[in-house]
């Protein structure tokens, strides 16, 4: 997986800071307001999710059996404790068995406008670092090789998810879907997360046990490199995970994680909507 969010969010902060220096005065003599940067992934297919909606918590009732064949089938779990149960499980199998799938990533820039910098101006140092959808690079994972960038990044470890704290859960629903089961799952915003790859239990917070995040230390060093107070450099995340799987088997069909991320500097702020999508699975 690559590990632009780094690589964007260090953008963001120049342009933010290069915004700060070089912002204008509108005709009244105030200063131009702080603006935002807008990042959304495009509607591609129904599974496309955004962080930034609210949804149930809890599930929809299980069809009643018919066949006995329907009645080896799990029921759809219900409440938040079994659906991130059921999500662990699916994901846990994908690092465990290690099937070949495919995976890629994109970010789309709109409606910029930072304190009377105009997107005409930013854009082309901007753009170095999006990735649209069409421009976005589909790569496989090999089977048998551990798939280390997969939901939850680790160097060795076989899980896909280690946050067991539902209170950490914004909200949380399963439904069905022809012969799968899809569970989606939200997590309430958080500041500045970690992760660790060496030993994801060890993880502060709650996104880094989840999802893959960005460290905070290279927001902080990019805005010191730029002579800007690191104090006033921080971030939000808030991620959706969208998870289709078989449930007679475990097997993973898809999954994709989005992720809500806010950049602040000062009075600067942007927003980046990030889309990681793994599919195409071969068991």
């Amino acid at each position: 997986m690559k590990k632009w969010i780094a690589l964007l969010t260090a953008a963001l902060l120049a342009l933010l800071v290069f915004a700060a220096c070089g912002k204008e005065k509108p005709a009244n003599g105030t200063e131009a307001g702080t603006s935002e940067i807008v990042t959304t992934a495009p509607e591609t297919t129904p599974e496309e999710s955004s962080s930034e909606s609210t949804e149930a918590e809890t599930s929809t009732t299980a069809p009643e059996a018919s066949t006995t064949e329907e009645a080896t089938i799990p029921p759809l779990p219900q409440g938040k404790k079994e659906i991130l149960a059921a999500y662990t499980a699916v994901v846990d199998k994908v690092k465990i068995d290690r099937p070949e799938y495919k995976n890629n990533d994109w970010q789309t820039m709109t409606n910029v406008d930072m304190s009377g910098i105009t997107y005409g101006i930013i854009s082309p140092v901007a753009k170095g670092f999006l990735e649209t959808y069409e421009q976005s690079t589909v790569g496989t994972q090999t089977k048998g090789n551990h798939p280390k960038w997969f939901a939850l990044p680790t160097s060795t470890h076989k899980v896909g998810c280690v946050l067991t704290d539902t209170s950490k859960i914004e909200s949380a629903s399963c439904t069905k879907s022809g012969d799968y089961y899809m569970i989606k799952i939200t997590l309430v915003q958080e500041k500045d997360p970690t992760m660790n790859l060496e030993n994801p239990y060890a993880t502060p917070g709650w996104h880094g046990r989840m999802f893959d995040v960005i460290d905070i230390v290279e927001v902080t060093d990019v805005a010191k490199s730029l002579g800007f107070n690191e104090k006033n450099a921080y971030c939000t995340f808030k991620g959706t995970a969208t998870l289709k799987y078989d449930p007679a088997t475990n097997q993973c069909v898809s999954l994709d994680h989005v992720i809500d991320v806010r950049v602040f500097l000062g009075s600067g702020s942007a927003k980046v909507i990030a889309d990681y999508r793994f599919y195409d699975f071969k068991w």
